[in-house]
């Protein structure tokens, strides 16, 4: 067995950009274009979704263990101890407050750093005892966006703000609607009470039932999460025009009405193609992250420039393909 294979399905380096980014457009919005600093933010990003997964499955080793979905993730089969996944925890929290400390300190971001932390170990540590666990979550998110754009000055961007929600909604939907959704089966057998059970969520002669209140509060969430993506636009912060084309403005409406669409692919599909399920969630994912950039597309271009911009988005998309191709071959479906 590949130990550096087991270490990358430990860590998931297939969604690091979620975090791995969220400090840097926090930055960006706020007025940071130093490739450093935000070389700093990113690492700083990477080593923060490595603490916040795998200190996720130390604390859920023993629910784990009884789902057949999820028993083969490098903790359960024993190719990674507990022994060195804590070492993990520790050495990317340390580095990632020393990186903090050294190199983009002020008092004001780095109260958000360790406020970010302190909001993913309570969801980390509680999300299998108590529903909404992911609104924690999502608060974590945000401060952990916080902690980029402060990272520039001890004043914030209308901008920035808007984009550190943008991330907390994402985070909100993946983790509290989906998430939960795929592993409903295995919660109500084991006792766990999560979002989709209290909205009514169950199994019902070996068939998922998905009430009308559920279905609702699953697209509320996403069509807030499209229009918190919006008011860049609809602010003036950014423009719908690149180059006299409305390009930003179609590709959002475009990527908009994908996502929409997924969301009622996700919710239509049986429990019994729970694979196809994850498919579909991972597009979705990808797709709503590529909404900021498709916003940002004018303000990033007059600041870094069109190749960066194109580069940035390029990497976006390419990033997690070819870890799921690495990790998981050409099947490239995840241990979630």
């Amino acid at each position: 067995m590949n130990k550096y294979l087991e270490f990358g399905k430990l860590i998931r380096p297939y969604g690091m950009l979620y975090l791995g980014l969220t400090p840097v457009f926090g930055a960006i919005c706020n007025g940071m274009f130093n490739f450093f600093h935000l070389s700093i933010l990113f690492f700083i990003g990477v080593l923060s979704h490595i603490f916040t997964f795998v200190q996720n499955d130390i604390f859920d080793m023993a629910v784990d263990k009884q789902s057949v979905y999820v028993s083969k993730r490098p903790l359960i089969i024993g190719s990674i101890s507990q022994k060195e996944a804590l070492y993990i925890v520790v050495f990317s929290f340390s580095l990632s407050i020393i990186l903090a400390l050294v190199f983009v300190f002020i008092p004001l971001s780095f109260i958000f750093l360790l406020l970010s932390f302190l909001f993913v170990s309570l969801y980390n540590k509680f999300s299998k005892r108590y529903f909404f666990m992911e609104y924690i979550l999502s608060i974590g998110v945000f401060t952990y966006g916080l902690f980029g754009a402060f990272s520039v000055s001890n004043k914030i961007s209308s901008l920035a703000i808007i984009v550190c929600f943008f991330a907390s909604i994402q985070w909100l939907f993946s983790v509290g609607v989906f998430a939960n959704l795929k592993d409903v089966e295995f919660d109500s057998k084991v006792g766990i009470k999560t979002t989709p059970s209290i909205l009514g969520v169950k199994i019902i002669n070996d068939k998922l039932f998905i009430p009308n209140v559920f279905k609702f509060y699953s697209f509320g969430i996403k069509i807030l999460h499209i229009f918190i993506a919006m008011l860049p636009f609809l602010f003036g912060f950014t423009s719908i025009y690149v180059n006299s084309l409305p390009v930003p403005l179609l590709f959002f409406i475009i990527l908009s009405v994908f996502i929409l669409f997924l969301i009622g692919k996700i919710l239509s599909t049986p429990l019994s193609k729970r694979d196809l399920m994850l498919i579909y969630e991972g597009l979705q994912e990808g797709l709503a992250f590529l909404l900021i950039p498709t916003v940002l597309a004018s303000y990033l271009i007059e600041n870094i420039g069109v190749l960066l911009t194109v580069l940035l988005v390029v990497f976006m998309i390419i990033w997690p393909l070819v870890c799921f191709r690495v990790l998981f071959g050409k099947k490239m479906i995840p241990l979630e």
